[in-house]
């Protein structure tokens, strides 16, 4: 399908169709919630009897009635080592085993067991004399202990507790992998109604699934000027989708109108960069030329649907803007309101901030070519102020965040990294300038 806009009806027509997609996935992300936790389904298990005394696990074996517990094979062994194989072999789900046996012990058996990534359930079956091996048990994970005589009531009892735990364990199994396949669907539905609507239901229900919700998040915008092919979004998004997985621990993509939507959390936000600049090498440079990236600025769940009209505004300042050929140009909201060169200066400052000989005459020189006094002219016209007041400005800010950041760092350190050299007392002075107080001093406030 070609296209330059997507239509306003067919816009509206999509809006009512994913209201009612995420609500629906919402619904049956309860229902199986319920239906996992309330209902059993009836898997047959295996059961394994070890002791050396023949009369003792043959009793126990015709003693207790398995098949009311859901068990369909009862294995025996003789000593320690026919058990060790008969579990690697057989995989039981729960062993019934004795301590002191041939070969190896019962404790043995149940160390070599703890290897293994599924490992069955042990209960332990021993004399009176050798109660003392009960704080073994505790050392490898063993919860019961049972004495010689054993009475059958007490030994389905104990089975039926060890057989509740399992099925407890493996229902929480599935229902997290039945969730891990619906949430990023529900969350992409969720996220698109929760920006295009800004209702508090939508906002209450995209919580529910993200978690988390007071955190900060931040939101990315990628535009393409000229999409020729509805399918292409499709393919950018499912590209921007397998580089998250390996860069971030959690974001959320969603396709609104002819844009894509990133959300992540605020404290990941520094791998959006990393992000974008893998993307660009991923697509095909003929067919996805000239993409743009908006960031937003970073806040609560609740101011979302702001930063994304913001985000919106910023694009359509951001529409003349002649793209970049070979990668995909990042901008930031706050930026976008000014002219191309002053964007330029502003990104490249925030980017070099422990370039210490950084200036403006630097920037005039070696990034935009231009000349020094016309660009000095223009930025404190846009900006309200001079250049190497902004810089000062921000390489205070970088200082603040650092100290704040780390205990442990020392002050010449700091002056180091925002470029204000190696001087404790020249950095001390300039921020006392525009803070009021010491580095020191500043450090105490934060407690």
């Amino acid at each position: 399908m070609r296209f330059s806009k997507m239509p306003q009806n067919e816009s509206k027509c999509l809006l009512e169709i994913t209201t009612a997609s995420a609500l629906q996935i919402v619904s049956l992300l309860v229902q199986l919630s319920l239906l996992y936790y309330h209902m059993r389904v009836i898997i047959l298990r295996t059961l394994l009897i070890a002791d050396d005394e023949r009369i003792i696990r043959e009793g126990i074996a015709g003693s207790c009635n398995w098949e009311s517990l859901e068990i369909n094979r009862v294995l025996l062994a003789a000593d320690g080592r026919e058990a060790y194989e008969l579990i690697k072999k057989e995989s039981p789900d729960v062993v019934i085993i004795d301590i002191i046996m041939p070969e190896m012990t019962g404790f043995e058996v149940i160390a070599q067991c703890a290897k293994k990534e599924h490992r069955p359930e042990f209960i332990i079956i021993s004399g009176y004399e050798e109660f003392h091996y009960a704080q073994e048990a505790i050392k490898y994970k063993v919860k019961r202990y049972l004495l010689k005589p054993c009475d059958p009531l007490e030994i389905e009892t104990t089975v039926q507790e060890v057989i509740g735990e399992l099925e407890q364990r493996r229902e929480k199994s599935h229902l997290e992998a039945y969730l891990d396949l619906l949430v990023p669907e529900a969350c992409e539905q969720l996220l698109r109604n929760y920006l295009l609507k800004d209702t508090a239901k939508d906002g209450e229900l995209l919580q529910k699934v993200i978690g988390n919700p007071s955190q900060d998040y931040q939101l990315v915008l990628i535009i393409v000027d000229e999409l020729l092919d509805y399918n292409d979004l499709h393919f950018i998004k499912k590209s921007l989708d397998a580089i998250l997985s390996l860069e971030l621990s959690w974001g959320c993509t969603a396709i609104i109108q002819n844009r894509i939507v990133l959300l992540v959390k605020a404290a990941e936000a520094e791998q959006v960069k990393v992000i974008i600049q893998k993307l660009s090498k991923m697509l095909p440079k003929r067919k996805f030329s000239g993409l743009k990236a908006i960031l937003s600025l970073q806040g609560v769940m609740e101011r979302l649907p702001s930063f994304y009209r913001d985000l919106i505004e910023a694009s359509y300042r951001l529409s003349n803007t002649v793209p970049t050929e070979n990668e995909i140009a990042l901008y930031h909201v706050s930026t976008a309101q000014y002219s191309e060169p002053v964007r330029k200066i502003i990104d490249y400052v925030n980017q070099n901030l422990d370039n210490s000989s950084l200036s403006l005459n630097h920037v005039a020189a070696n990034v935009l070519f231009h000349n020094p006094d016309y660009l000095g002219k223009l930025f404190k016209k846009e900006c309200g102020m001079k250049f190497s007041d902004y810089l000062m400005q921000k390489r205070i800010e970088r200082a603040k965040q650092i100290i704040a950041s780390s205990a442990n760092v020392k002050i010449y350190e700091v002056a180091n990294k925002v470029g204000l050299g190696n001087s404790t007392a020249y950095f001390g002075q300039v921020f006392r300038k525009y803070t009021g107080m010491l580095p020191s001093e500043f450090r105490d406030s934060l407690g």
